[in-house]
């Protein structure tokens, strides 16, 4: 009797076990690495950019001239358009994410935010084994940077090109960031931080937002060769924003980004789900993905008049 009570007991300290294991491995209880805004001090001492962000504030002093923007190109010749994913997912997912893309022999343009790309560099790896591009994401997907401190926004940039470079041996030259108006101001310090181009999307929705199938088709219906077609992985990190004294500069940016509005409540698709099937949609298009490098040299290249 009491070896039959010792058994049960250990038999339950095993379950427990194992059902502790799968929290700490699985991607459902962890979706989403992302640090907050005010509290992302934690990685100073591995990833320090004191002396980046010291030569770059240096070189805004003096740089004159802004990093440009890309934008995608309506109708041209073929069927290429731009896929960015804007942030970065949970490890199972952009694995997941990755070997659809390769599946269909595919390229596309990743922004990841620093913080996630130093906890996940072996994502970041794969990523570049498969010739996939990498670009800035900041530091933690900070959105309408134009109302930040320029000092603020040079360390993201900063922190994120050292992380980057770091993992992968080079810094990225793009950059994109959510809900942002590309400013001179921002502009200069994206250079000053050795970022050559900011990325304009001509087509964007949330992940989210397609898990509706009419949404889904409204968005696939917008897409056009030459075109930068953009799906942004969660949320910006919501951050305190200051807005500098005097009217802001212009911005450069006259093409705004398409987005659905009036987006529909749906039920809670995962992720890799949603991607699976647009990726489908579009190969049924006669799509094909491919860097936002790629494009832009395709779309000099179109013989259109």
């Amino acid at each position: 009797m009491h070896l039959k009570k010792h058994l049960m007991f250990i038999f339950a300290i095993l379950i427990a076990l194992g059902m502790i294991y799968f929290y700490a491995i699985s991607d459902l209880f962890h979706p989403k690495q992302i640090a907050s805004y005010e509290n992302f001090t934690e990685m100073n001492e591995e990833f320090d950019a004191s002396n980046e962000i010291a030569k770059a504030s240096k070189v805004l002093t003096i740089v004159k001239n802004p990093a440009g923007i890309i934008h995608g190109k309506e109708n041209v010749e073929g069927n290429f358009i731009a896929l960015t994913f804007d942030g970065m997912d949970s490890r199972g997912n952009m694995e997941a994410i990755l070997k659809i893309i390769t599946d269909y022999g595919w390229h596309a343009t990743f922004f990841v935010e620093g913080v996630n790309a130093a906890k996940e560099s072996a994502v970041i790896q794969k990523l570049i084994q498969e010739e996939q591009l990498i670009g800035n994401y900041s530091f933690v997907g900070i959105s309408k940077a134009e109302q930040l401190k320029p000092e603020v926004v040079l360390e993201q940039f900063c922190r994120t090109q050292k992380i980057v470079k770091l993992i992968t041996g080079s810094e990225p030259k793009l950059f994109k960031l959510p809900d942002t108006q590309f400013t001179d101001e921002l502009l200069l310090i994206a250079k000053a931080c050795g970022l050559e181009n900011a990325v304009q999307s001509d087509v964007s929705a949330t992940i989210s937002e397609l898990g509706d199938e009419e949404a889904m088709e409204q968005f696939v219906g917008k897409i056009q060769p030459g075109m930068i077609v953009s799906l942004q992985m969660g949320k910006p990190v919501p951050v305190q924003y200051t807005r500098k004294k005097g009217p802001d500069a212009p911005a450069i940016d006259k093409q705004p980004t398409i987005e659905i509005k009036n987006p529909i409540e749906v039920k809670d698709i995962p992720a890799v789900l949603i991607i699976k099937k647009l990726c489908g949609l579009l190969q049924a298009k006669g799509y094909q993905t491919v860097t936002v490098n790629a494009l832009t040299e395709i779309n000099k290249s179109s013989r259109k008049p």
